[in-house]
Parts: structure tokens; C-alpha cells; sequence
């Protein structure tokens, strides 16, 4: 738990793809030594680092992140369910926890994607969005989180109707992509690619579904 979860996420897809730390080091073009510190907690990642180790093991940068994010959130659940855990360390841990939270909190907000949660249908209800919303679409995040009905009346009337049919092809741990045009405060529409992704929770009860949107071009109505 005192050990950075981005080098915990790190080291795991390491080993799965079968690489040593030189061999990512020479993929990522970071020296063997600093891997090791990543890995052991010791160093964080800049979003440079993040998005060079990232290319490294084959992914995209969000990608990645997600991972670390649901690292996050299963140390917090191991957390809260053992109760007689020693005071300290809880608070140790807490503090461990919301540092990282922070620090991935502030990679996704310098990054031009978005990401979001939502109840599963057929509410699909916003329970999330990363702050940086307004700089892909000009509105603030109170307006999607306050009015279910913001994010479908702002895409394309002709868009639309995939857009929902898509929706009820939702599996769980299943990703899913798509995209349409979305109009944006300034009466720009823009192209965007959403993943979405249908989760559950231990019980395997449909929980929330989370995802991301990135924005891919301007295009006209």
C-alpha cells in the first residue's frame, strides 16, 4: 500500500507482457533505473512518462490511466473492509490514496480527454465528469451533471438515434466505441470517439458505467 499504484499498474503489465525493466526502458526510452524507482514508488510519473510507457506496452495513454484509476478504487475498497486494521496505518494509507488520487486527477485534467461515469441504463444518469470538460466543449460539467437530458440534446438529430441503439449493446467488461458529432458552446460541432465500458460490482450487480470522449475534428452540421 506505500508503494506508488502507478508503479503497482506498471510492474503488472510488465510481467503480463513478458518484458524485463531494460526491455521496457529501451521501449519507452527511459533509463532501467528510473522504471525501478516508478515501480517501487520512489519516482511519479509525469504525463511524459506516462505517455512514453504507455506507447511502450501498446496502449494509449487513457487506457493506462483507467487502470491506475481502478487500482485506486480497489485499494480503497480493501481499505474500508478490514476494520481492524491498525488506526495508523489506515491513515496512512488514506493519505497514500488521496495523494494518488490527486496526481491522476491532475494528468486527466491536463489531458484533452474526458472522463465520466454513469448509472446504467435505462437511466444512464451522470455521476461524473473530469473537470476539464470545458475546455472540449466550452460548457461547464454542472450543466451534464444537473440536466440528464444536456448531453443527448447537444449531439446530431441524425447522430442520435445510433447513439442510443448503441447504448443497448452494452456488455459487462465488454468495451465499446463510437462516434458522432457533438454541438459545442460556440456552435462549432465536433466529431467525437466515445468508450464506454459496463461494469459491475462484486456482487455482479450492474453498478455504473464509465468511459471517455475525446474530440476528433470540427466538422460542419
Amino acid at each position: 500500500m506505500h508503494k506508488s499504484l502507478f508503479g503497482v499498474v506498471i510492474k503488472k503489465i510488465r510481467l503480463e507482457r513478458g518484458f524485463t525493466q531494460e526491455i521496457l526502458a529501451f521501449n519507452s526510452g527511459l533509463e532501467r533505473t528510473f522504471i525501478s524507482m516508478l515501480e517501487r514508488g520512489i519516482k511519479q510519473p509525469s504525463l511524459k512518462t506516462i505517455s512514453s510507457l504507455a506507447h511502450a506496452v501498446g496502449m494509449k495513454n487513457y487506457e493506462l490511466l483507467h487502470l491506475v484509476e481502478h487500482e485506486v478504487h480497489q485499494a480503497s475498497s480493501e481499505l474500508n473492509a478490514n476494520p481492524d486494521a491498525a488506526e495508523d496505518q489506515r491513515q496512512l494509507d488514506a493519505l497514500e490514496l488521496e495523494r494518488e488520487k490527486s496526481r491522476i486527477g491532475e494528468i486527466m485534467n491536463s489531458m484533452p480527454i474526458i472522463f465520466f461515469a454513469r448509472t446504467p441504463m435505462p437511466e444512464y444518469a451522470a455521476t461524473f465528469f473530469s473537470k476539464n470538460i470545458h475546455q472540449l466543449f466550452g460548457y461547464d460539467r454542472e450543466n451534464f451533471m444537473q440536466h440528464n437530458g444536456f448531453w443527448h440534446n447537444h449531439i446530431h438529430e441524425n447522430d442520435l438515434p445510433n447513439v442510443l441503439d448503441f447504448l443497448q449493446t452494452m456488455d459487462v467488461n465488454k468495451v465499446l466505441n463510437h462516434e458522432y458529432r457533438f454541438l459545442t458552446a460556440s456552435g462549432d460541432w465536433l466529431l467525437v470517439r466515445e468508450e464506454l465500458k459496463l461494469v459491475t460490482n462484486e456482487s455482479g450487480t450492474l453498478k455504473e458505467v464509465i468511459g471517455s470522449i475525446a474530440g476528433i475534428s470540427q466538422v460542419s452540421n
